[in-house]
């Protein structure tokens, strides 16, 4: 990957083509040229034992990275005996008028993100003359190696990027943009599980126009151009969300084919074997113009949701072996049981099966997401523009459903081999979602149609079992048996409500959004 270069003259970002150390520019007046000098080495950071002085609370052990905005060093927390990250922002940035009020306020707002797929900041102030964050550690490796390595398989690039999408709809909801996203802020600790770092950071740079390009060109450690927006380059003051979201798309093509979207670039299915519906999904996050993207990172995970089960998987390297025991997480884990308990004929406890199911009134759209079918359509009596808002609350619905559903859900893997999805019931916001959808709907239906959806019973988008401990266990033995349990329970006393167990050589039995957190057969 190349490190961004800046002109030495006017200090914009060069093209990636162009030689020498002048933009294009510049480069027309020659005269000046001889006048340009290289600037001057950056000066090396402190060493450990230098910021040791300042912080007497911890054991600073190394240094772990520097960039044009920060460095990074892996301390131990004496007094809770936990590794921790602290990272130092660059004096540069702290000499800055008005910078104290600026890291107060926005490290306030970095220390509300409380989510398993971003690093948690655990502290933050000042000490001497360094501003810092004092952060969670994570052992493991970041997805720039794993790129350059080459161990990512479509499978893999799936399921991170579906972590990273519930990391920024968590964080959009709150209000923060990212603005730097990119592969070296991607981390994967030792049980695979996705964390994002260095969130919001980049809004501390210098106001009043400064590049963000300027802070950014010294190790890599803080990215390239070539992740951001063009319209985070143009005006970075100007940044929402959807600049996030063109550097995940940036990301998601570069885990898929191993190499940048520059120039006029091939869609990924040209480039590997990945499943073409893909490019639908990785072209649109990279659409130049930011209202033809993606608006909210969830509408990016419901795409994906779509197709992802059958996304063919192939043979993983032993390396990433940790990768391999948590697989792709997509769709809901209630919403997917669902949809299980309906579909599957021979269970132990079989729920009584309501007039219409789900399957029975949305359809999968290629375009992404799901829609209302022609039944609905038909049923309701509904007017193209009318079809047309019934699906953006149907895409509404599940976005919000979907996003409770992360916030509490957690998956593990047991000594034996076995994953484990647990999902704690979220009834009081899964009612106000319900609420609002039929508060939505009785803005686009009139009396009878709204009669009618209720007979279709389209509250069915919100799960029943968000009222119930849902509790998933999964695996395959050594002799390529599998095995699916599902138990929800009442979170009041404990008590089985439902349940349902196969088992069979046939990974049929395991419904595709769980199949995919199995290992591939070697």
């Amino acid at each position: 990957m190349d490190t961004m270069r800046i002109c030495a003259r006017c200090r914009t970002p060069l093209p990636a083509d162009v030689a020498g150390v002048l933009c294009p520019d510049c480069q027309r007046t020659p005269a000046d040229a001889a006048l340009v000098q290289t600037p001057p080495a950056p000066a090396p950071p402190p060493t450990a034992a230098q910021i040791a002085e300042f912080f007497p609370q911890l054991e600073v052990l190394e240094l772990l990275g520097h960039g044009g905005m920060a460095m990074v060093y892996k301390a131990r927390q004496v007094n809770l005996d936990r590794l921790v990250a602290l990272k130092i922002l660059s004096p540069q940035l702290s000499s800055q008028p008005a910078f104290a009020e600026r890291f107060s306020r926005e490290a306030k707002a970095l220390a509300r993100l409380h989510h398993s797929n971003i690093v948690a900041v655990y502290d933050f102030g000042r000490a001497g003359p360094y501003y810092y964050f004092l952060m969670e550690y994570v052992d493991g490796v970041d997805l720039h190696t794993l790129i350059q390595r080459k161990e990512l398989k479509p499978p893999e690039a799936l399921r991170i990027v579906v972590e990273i999408c519930r990391a920024l709809q968590f964080a959009h909801d709150e209000g923060i943009v990212h603005r730097d996203l990119k592969p070296a802020n991607i981390l994967l600790d030792n049980k695979g599980r996705v964390k994002l770092a260095d969130f919001g950071l980049a809004k501390l740079a210098p106001a009043g126009g400064q590049r963000m390009a300027d802070l950014t060109q010294t190790t890599g450690l803080l990215g390239t151009p070539h992740y951001m927006a063009p319209e985070q380059i143009e005006r970075p003051s100007e940044v929402d969300q959807r600049a996030d979201l063109y550097s995940l798309g940036v990301v998601f093509y570069e885990m898929l084919t191993g190499e940048l979207p520059l120039g006029r670039f091939p869609p990924p299915s040209q480039k590997s074997s990945v499943d073409a519906r893909l490019d639908q999904v990785v072209l649109r996050a990279l659409e130049k113009e930011p209202r033809l993207r993606y608006q909210q990172a969830g509408e990016i995970l419901t795409a994906i949701q779509a197709f992802s089960g059958p996304v063919p998987a192939s043979a993983r390297s032993r390396k990433m072996a940790f990768l391999r025991q948590v697989g792709i997480v997509t769709a809901s884990a209630g919403l997917a049981a669902g949809l299980f308990f309906l579909l599957n004929k021979h269970s132990q406890f079989p729920p009584p099966p309501p007039p219409f199911g789900l399957s029975d009134i949305l359809t999968n759209n290629p375009a992404g997401g799901r829609i209302v079918n022609q039944r609905v359509i038909a049923e309701l009596q509904l007017s193209g523009e009318q079809t047309e808002s019934l699906n953006k609350i149907v895409r509404n619905t599940e976005r919000d459903i979907s996003s409770l559903e992360v916030q509490h859900t957690g998956q593990s893997v047991d000594g034996r081999g076995h994953v484990h999805v647990l999902t704690q019931p979220f009834p009081a916001e899964a009612q106000k979602v319900s609420g609002q959808m039929w508060k939505d709907l009785a803005e686009v239906l009139n009396a009878p149609q709204l009669a009618a959806a209720h007979k279709l019973k389209l509250e069915r988008l919100v799960p029943l079992n968000s009222s119930r401990l849902v509790e998933v266990e999964l695996w395959k033995d050594s002799k390529g048996q599998y095995y699916f349990t599902d138990t929800q329970k009442d979170p009041g006393t404990g008590e089985t409500i439902s349940s349902r167990s196969q088992s069979g050589t046939n990974p049929g039995i395991i419904p595709p959004r769980f199949r995919a957190y199995l290992p591939n057969d070697k």
